[in-house]
């Protein structure tokens, strides 16, 4: 378990760093040098519009067949976090979302539309230098 938390701070500082040099750089990060449109990660990006529902109790059912989601999670994506915690049967949050965050990145909206920036769902406390994941109440 420490490896793992010597790990996880390590990368959090790693990302920390090159978040405030690019704002250094003048690139626009949300919350960072920029005001932050997704406040709530995946639930502000994942949602309901006129022609298309991309909410995760919507998108997940119809992509994977995850089993329903509508009553147990409340808060995204901690109580996510409830089957996909590190070395779960169900896999790592982490990695799944990741994954399919960047794959086909030439055809991938999160890549294309948000540019695949981590702020997107990551935030950085400009104080301590600590990344966290954001959360929202669920949309559905």
């Amino acid at each position: 378990m420490k490896q793992r938390s010597r790990i996880f701070v390590v990368v959090a500082v790693f990302i920390a760093v090159v978040a405030l040099s690019l704002a250094a750089d003048g690139i626009q990060l949300p919350g960072v040098n920029a005001e932050d449109a997704h406040p709530n990660g995946c639930v502000d990006c994942h949602s309901q519009g006129a022609d298309s529902d991309s909410r995760l109790n919507v998108s997940l059912k119809e992509l994977s067949g995850h089993p329903p989601i509508d009553a147990m999670v409340k808060t995204v994506p901690d109580d996510c976090m409830t089957c996909h915690k590190a070395g779960a049967y169900a896999g790592a949050l982490s990695t799944i979302t990741h994954k399919s965050h960047y794959a086909n990145p030439d055809e991938n909206y999160f890549v294309t539309g948000y540019g695949g920036l981590c702020l997107e769902c990551h935030s950085v406390n400009l104080t301590t230098g600590m990344v966290s994941v954001k959360n929202g109440p669920k949309n559905w």
